[in-house]
């Protein structure tokens, strides 16, 4: 079975059957609602059954632009079982951001809640394209472009599930952003699902009894992947929160749902290890097995508070968008190396390039490439094939990642391609001297980038968040570049260092480093539409 939409919903392990919870779904005031596999099943069809009224030789795309509510499930699994390609968007998404992804990839059906209404009807004289707005909480049509999801989930679609879907069809549209120009747009097709279970099932290692979280925003890569498709297509149970971050509600959650499996951002854990003292001593959190990470490398303070605090280990995962799903990890029955981001999966071979091309030597920095051919590569960026075709030498993707390998085969990230300092003829990591800033008990958050410099051609800045009770001085920023220059070396000692009241990060946890690097050169900061909400 290929198409991702029935693999999800009728492809349910024989020892479960479709009575199963798929979903529990947890409202902002902690009550709970439950969807079996087979309301799952259900409510997709009628969703691919409306869809399938409107045929188009084409791919046609199809959007959904909501908060967190269980619906968007059934329409992304719906829209996939109809042939067309799905794509969930950030709800913060302002009409720039919008138009911006919808220039790339044209709509032709966008599905909204009533709030969100109005914002979309803005936008409909610029989007030809767009044949029906379909609106959660409209009790009837408002005409043959606005139409009532209500409804559409209340009717009995004709809908044919035995039709053949190519592995090669499109299915998912994921966007991508750089410092400069529009989003990309990251198509994958229904065959990655192989890939999808595949490594659901070797990094988490689920048991048909795992009450499994994925926090990650359905709109991001990570959780449409490991947030819809792989835990579905695995048979598992999930829950899902509609609420915001808090550090005491979600540790409550992880309690009382019994959640055995968490996979969460660094950002999250940061903000979490915050509350040690606070929250987790009177929780229990027997149940829960193992904590997975994903967003960003994950730092050896985070790793040891997870033990300590919480007596769980954490497992760094490693992919990007392009990939589709996870490519190197650290997971059970894989040594952890304190730093590592882990080994590569079953049937990924990833490679360490100098810029020349050649394979590089064991630890020295380089590019992190992939062979190609695994079934989650994205197969294009739309309409910029020239883009696509930049990422592959000689039957390797190139991630744009920096990256080196040990001797026992374990991978380091380093940085991004243009992330990574390079000061006085010397390559220094940012990850590598945030880690070391990290470790002091004043410092919340750091980010770490490079800017122009005279005589040593860039110059160390770090931008550090205080913990609350702490102040800033002269002396703690002498302190801070003392400790790096012991810690890591006199020449990744931070030229500058500047409080800050938050550190930029996108939806994943990923500090965005352009944002502060352009912010302290005054330079406009490019696209902001993905970055987290403070």
């Amino acid at each position: 079975m290929t198409n991702i939409g029935l693999l999800c919903t009728q492809s349910i392990p024989s020892n479960t059957g479709s009575d199963k919870v798929a979903l529990r779904w947890i409202d902002k005031d902690l009550t709970t609602r439950e969807f079996t596999y087979q309301t799952l099943d259900q409510t997709s069809n009628r969703i691919a059954g409306f869809l399938r009224q409107f045929p188009s030789a084409n791919p046609e795309y199809v959007y959904i632009y909501s908060p967190r509510t269980p619906e968007i499930y059934s329409i992304f699994l719906g829209a996939l079982k109809s042939g067309k390609v799905g794509s969930i968007l950030f709800p913060n998404f302002g009409e720039d951001a919008l138009l911006d992804r919808f220039s790339v990839a044209p709509p032709s059906t966008i599905f909204t809640t009533f709030p969100y209404m109005e914002r979309l009807v803005k936008l409909f004289d610029r989007l030809p394209s767009l044949k029906h707005l379909v609106v959660q909480g409209l009790d009837n049509d408002l005409s043959d472009r606005f139409l009532s999801l209500d409804k559409i989930l209340s009717a009995d679609f004709a809908w044919e599930s035995n039709t053949i879907t190519p592995p090669t069809q499109p299915a998912i549209l994921h966007f991508t952003s750089g410092s400069t120009g529009k989003p990309k747009g990251v198509l994958h097709v229904h065959g990655a699902a192989g890939s999808h279970s595949q490594s659901f099932l070797e990094v988490f290692q689920p048991e048909p009894e795992d009450i499994y979280w994925c926090t990650a925003d359905p709109a991001w890569v990570t959780g449409t992947t490991y947030g819809i498709i792989a835990p579905f297509a695995c048979g598992i149970t999930q829950i899902q929160y509609a609420g915001q971050f808090d550090p005491e509600i979600w540790a409550e959650i992880i309690q009382n749902q019994k959640v055995t499996l968490l996979y969460t951002a660094p950002t999250v854990l940061r903000m979490m290890a915050r509350y040690d003292g606070e929250i987790y001593k009177n929780l229990d959190l027997s149940k829960l097995k193992r904590i997975y990470s994903v967003g960003e490398p994950l730092n050896p303070v985070i790793f040891d508070w997870g033990e300590r605090v919480l007596g769980k280990r954490i497992y760094d995962t490693w992919f990007q968008t392009e990939t589709g799903s996870i490519m190197i990890a650290n997971r059970p029955g894989v040594p952890i190396k304190t730093g590592s981001m882990g080994k590569p999966l079953c049937n990924i071979e990833p490679k360490i390039l100098t810029e020349a091309g050649n394979e590089a030597q064991v630890g020295e920095v380089g590019r992190l490439a992939l062979k190609t051919g695994w079934p989650s590569m994205f197969m294009g960026y739309v309409n910029q094939n020239d883009a696509y075709q930049s990422k592959f030498e000689k039957g390797y993707y190139i991630s744009g990642d920096l990256a080196k390998v040990d001797e026992d085969g374990h991978y380091y990230f380093v940085g991004r391609d243009d992330d990574v300092i390079n000061t006085s003829g010397h390559l220094v990591s940012p990850f590598e001297v945030e880690n070391s800033i990290l470790e002091l008990a004043e410092v919340a958050e750091v980010g770490v980038v490079g800017a122009p410099d005279e005589l040593t051609w860039e110059k160390v800045i770090a931008f550090v968040t205080l913990k609350d009770g702490h102040t800033w001085s002269k002396s703690l920023e002498i302190k801070i570049r003392v400790y790096v220059s012991n810690r890591v070396s006199p020449i990744a000692s931070p030229n500058e260092v500047i409080k800050v009241e938050s550190i930029p990060k996108n939806k994943s946890g990923k500090i965005l480093r352009r944002i502060l690097r352009n912010s302290y050169l005054g330079l406009p900061l490019g696209d902001t539409s993905t970055m987290e909400e403070r």
